[in-house]
């Protein structure tokens, strides 16, 4: 079983796609700061805790039905930022709607692969003694013990039927089903350090779920 383990989860910040807000400015004309601290308040709205956004510095951005623009979204806690798209909708002379859509995946962030024990991210060892040999299955077990101390609740975690060959910046990709809404996410584990028999690890669950 892991000594330690640092774990990743998703956050509430991140179960938002779609906001909307209505606004009135003094003509057809905003500016990229104005767009931002009104994308900030249809989020702030819906969240709770405000989040940073960042629409540029144009300083002449013409309302006009459907029309976007391109923003970055920063998330206070954690730093981690969102491309984010702001629509002017239902304008009607200076009066106008916002509809805010923030990515899903963090900015930089490239897809992996989605089933259980699927993919490495480094070359194995030369010899076995460099690795560990372990079924799957105590491979979820420990990652479900390390969830659920940070969680209080026991995640189910799948990462396949078969033995794993485990070793240093191993990535094993497994799945986790929320017990509450049956949600499945993907998680990495990626194994630190080996002694012995014992291994530690970090894991990180994806912010949205499969599917």
């Amino acid at each position: 079983m892991p000594s330690r383990t640092l774990a990743a989860v998703p956050a509430a910040f991140l179960l938002f796609g779609l906001a909307a807000c209505s606004f009135q400015f003094g003509d057809a004309t905003v500016t990229a700061a104005e767009v931002a601290d009104a994308a900030e308040d249809a989020l702030e709205e819906q969240l709770g805790s405000r989040p940073d956004i960042d629409c540029g510095d144009d300083d002449s951005i013409t309302v006009t039905e459907g029309a976007e623009v391109d923003c970055l979204l920063t998330d206070p806690d954690t730093g981690t930022a969102f491309d984010t798209t702001v629509t002017f909708k239902g304008v009607d002379g200076n009066e106008w709607n916002a509809d805010v859509q923030v990515a899903e995946e963090p900015v930089g962030t490239e897809s992996q692969p989605s089933d259980p024990a699927e993919s490495e991210s480094s070359a194995p060892p030369a010899d076995d003694s460099q690795g560990l040999s372990i079924e799957a299955s105590r491979l979820a077990e420990a990652s479900e013990d390390a969830l659920e101390a940070q969680l209080g609740y026991r995640p189910e975690i799948d990462c396949g039927e078969v033995n794993i060959m485990i070793y240093v910046d191993r990535q094993t990709y497994c799945s986790l089903i929320d017990p509450a809404d049956g949600a499945e996410y993907q998680v990495t584990v990626t194994v630190t350090s080996i002694e012995g028999q014992e291994f530690n690890f970090d894991i990180k669950v994806d912010d949205v779920p499969q599917g």
